[in-house]
Order: structure tokens, then sequence, then C-alpha cells
């Protein structure tokens, strides 16, 4: 069971908005959502995720009231409104679409001719009544605008107008909503889809933050037990930083500190959420991301000492700092909850793993009887499955599966219940090395 698939809600130049779209490269990502363009969140986060390897990504578009497709009205020779072209996705990208109307090859017909910088297209013969169905373009629709009765006019090459990227957003636009109809946007779109990693890129508000723990608490197994990855506004001292954790307790969340700038992006301070996403995505789930190398990094914000590592670390922030000769590494590894037993992400990150596979090996039992030989298959295959986990160091030990009558009482069955206890004692990373060096005189031993 992967465990690094990312889930990102931001706002990009182009494509299809509120809509999860899978991501696998830059190039994928350029492709469908275009490049960086400044006031866009999207872009910035992903690239320090894929900076780390990262290459799973379910990518969600949002944006604010403005946001809107280009088009272009064609009229007929009276003039009077004939075709309406409409840019395939919103976006301000689209303004850079031209349209050319020329006579159709077949007499009574027209052409359209699409231009998109050096990429053009070529529909001919068209109708009014054909014109929805023939123009099958990568930029753009066509119809017929209700009550035309002639074909447009000759034109020559004009841009599309009226193309927004909706960079001004809101808190809302991100956390989303269910409409009348069912449709979802923001985050809400993330219910729906499978992965283990969310965040909203570039955001730290404290209504977001909110929503991203609140999201991943209500998550079922079907669709992926996850964590949020949370920013700190930039400018923020580390004292400010600590508190920051005061109004937070989830084992599902990890807040990053500082914000940095991107070796890609050079000039440019970005939120780390992209950076810790990308980096935890490529790990096992019983690695912890404190010490692991980050890439793609120039600067961050502030350098921070060794009194204020320790504050952030106990405060429950997980900072990003540069260590002399070995580069930019997170510097712990821990979740916002206030319970030890839950504090370390590679303890979350593996319940949830085994808890996702258990779950899948043994939907084979739904609805069969509850009988005393279904409850000793199904410990003995959650045994096997534990001892294969142990032997490939992906646990560390386990005591045997309980399902018997000790926990499956006859109220219990008559309510249609079958009851295990799985116990697992998992891998902990080793996070304090204490050595203890002694001085010898003589021949001492």
């Amino acid at each position: 069971m992967s465990l690094s698939r990312i889930g990102i809600v931001g706002t990009f130049s182009r494509g299809p908005v509120n809509e999860p779209v899978l991501v696998g490269s830059l190039d994928q990502l350029v492709t469908t959502f275009g490049e960086h363009k400044d006031g866009l969140t999207g872009y910035l986060s992903m690239l320090g995720a894929l900076a780390q390897g990262a290459n799973d990504f379910y990518v969600i578009r949002t944006g604010g009231s403005s946001i809107a497709s280009a088009s272009k009205t064609l009229q007929d020779s009276t003039p009077a409104n004939s075709v309406v072209i409409v840019a395939n996705t919103p976006g301000s990208w689209a303004n850079d679409l031209k349209v050319a109307v020329a006579s159709g090859t077949t007499g009574g017909t027209f052409k359209l001719i699409i231009t998109y910088g050096t990429q053009q297209e070529t529909f001919d013969n068209l109708t009014l009544d054909n014109v929805a169905s023939k123009v099958s373009s990568q930029f753009v629709s066509a119809a017929k605008v209700s009550g035309a009765t002639n074909i447009p006019a000759n034109l020559s090459s004009t841009p599309l107008a009226g193309g927004d990227d909706g960079v001004t957003t809101t808190d809302a636009d991100y956390v989303g909503t269910i409409d009348v109809n069912g449709n979802r946007s923001g985050l809400k779109v993330l219910e729906t889809v499978r992965c283990a990693i969310v965040i909203c890129a570039q955001q730290y508000s404290t209504t977001i933050r909110n929503a991203l723990l609140t999201h991943c608490a209500n998550m079922t197994i079907d669709f992926g037990l996850r964590m949020a990855v949370l920013n700190i506004n930039k400018g923020v001292t580390p004292t400010q930083a600590v508190a920051e954790t005061a109004a937070m307790d989830s084992m599902r969340g990890i807040l990053t500190y500082p914000w940095v700038e991107l070796s890609d992006l050079a000039g440019d301070l970005v939120a780390p959420d992209g950076i810790y996403a990308g980096r935890l995505s490529v790990l096992d789930a019983a690695a912890s991301p404190s010490n692991k190398f980050i890439t793609g990094i120039n600067k961050t914000e502030r350098f921070l000492a060794g009194a204020e590592l320790n504050a952030l670390t106990q405060a429950r922030v997980s900072p990003i700092s540069l260590v002399e000769g070995r580069g930019f590494r997170f510097r712990n590894g821990v979740t916002l909850s206030s319970d030890p037993a839950w504090a370390q992400t590679n303890i979350r990150r593996q319940f949830d793993q085994l808890e996702m596979e258990i779950y899948g090996a043994t939907q084979w039992a739904i609805s069969e009887n509850n009988t005393e030989k279904l409850r000793e298959a199904m410990a003995a295959q959650i045994d096997n499955y534990l001892v294969g986990k142990k032997m490939r160091g992906e646990i560390y030990d386990f005591k045997p599966t309980i399902c018997d009558d000790t926990n499956n009482t006859p109220e219990t069955i008559q309510a249609r219940i079958l009851n295990t206890t799985i116990r697992v004692r998992p891998l902990y990373a080793a996070d304090y090395i204490d050595h203890r060096i002694q001085r010898l005189v003589g021949n001492e031993e």
C-alpha cells in the first residue's frame, strides 16, 4: 500500500477546475496546468515536491470568483451573432489564442483556423449544425449561438478575450463545498480520490489549516488514510512559530517552517509545504523524515540556532535548517500530536499502512458466516502478513492476532461484527545518538 500520492489544491494558469487530475512529472504539470506565473500558488508547491523526487500527484485547480474562460463570438455578414468560440479551460493563457474564419471548401460552409503560438488547427466544411461536433480542438470548443441563421463571415486572425486566472482567492476556494447538485470544489474534491498526503498550496491561514486537519481526521480507509502538511506565514520568528501550535493538536498534521528560496526560482521565497510533502512521499512508511536531505533549495528565510531548533521541536513544529557540511535537512519528524504515542510522523504512517493493507486483504471475509473457522482463518491470515512485514524489516515485532470468543461475543456476532485485536510494535527512529567516550589511562580495561 503506497503512501506516496500527494493531493494538492492550488491555483494554476490553465487546466480543468475542481477536477482531480493525475500528474507524474514536471512536463505533465506544465502541459496540463501551465508554468509558473506570479500570484498563482500550485506550481510553487509542485516544484518543491518534484525536486524531492515525488512523482505521484492528484492536482485540484481552484480559483477566485473572477476565474473565466476566454471566448470570441463570431458574427455573420448581417452582422448578427453566429458561432461562439470558448477556450477549453479558464485562464488568461487563452487570451493568446486566435481564431480566423475563411470560406469552406464546400459551398455554403466555413473554415475555422485556431492558432496558439506556433500550433495551428484547421476545421473545414463547417455548418451551424455540425460546428459543435466537428471542431475537436485541443484548445477550444465551438457552438452555434442560439437563434443564429447564418454562418460566420470571413475574419482575419483575432484573439479571444476575457480569460482570467482567478488569482484572488479566498479561504473558501481552497476549503471547498458540495453544492446542491453534488458538485465538489477545493478540498472536497480530494475526498473522492485516494491519496496519502494533502496540501493547500502556499496557504497558512487558520481556517485552511483547520480544514486540512479536519479533512484528514474524517477520511476513511477506502479513500486513503492521510496526513496534512501545513505552513506558517512568511516573516514569522521562531518564537512566533512556537506560539502557532498552541491551538493545534493532531496526529495527522505536520507544521513546516520557515519559507525557502527554490533553486529554480531564485529570488522568491515560497512556503515549504511542497518540499516536505515531496520528501515524505518518497520515504518508506517506517522512515522518519528527520535528518533527511532536501534538494532544490538555495537558502531558508532565516537561519536557526540550536536553542531555536529545540524550542520548535518541543512545540511540535518541523523546521528546515542548514546542517554544516551536510546541506539542508528536516530537523525532526514530529506531528502536531501532544500524545507521545502518535508524536512521530513515521509511527503514524506505519500504522496507516498496516491498517489499509490489512483492510484490503481481508475484504473476502465480508458477509461470510461468523464461525470459529472464519475467525481462525482471519487470525492466521493477519499473522502471516505480519510475519512477512517483520522479515522484511517493516515492523519491529508483533503478538498473535486475537480473533476468537474473547473478543467476538454472542452480542457482537448477532450485531454482524467480526472483531480482531492486532498488536504491533513499530520501528522507532534513533533520533538521539548518545556517545559515551571514556578516557583510558595506561593499561586500564
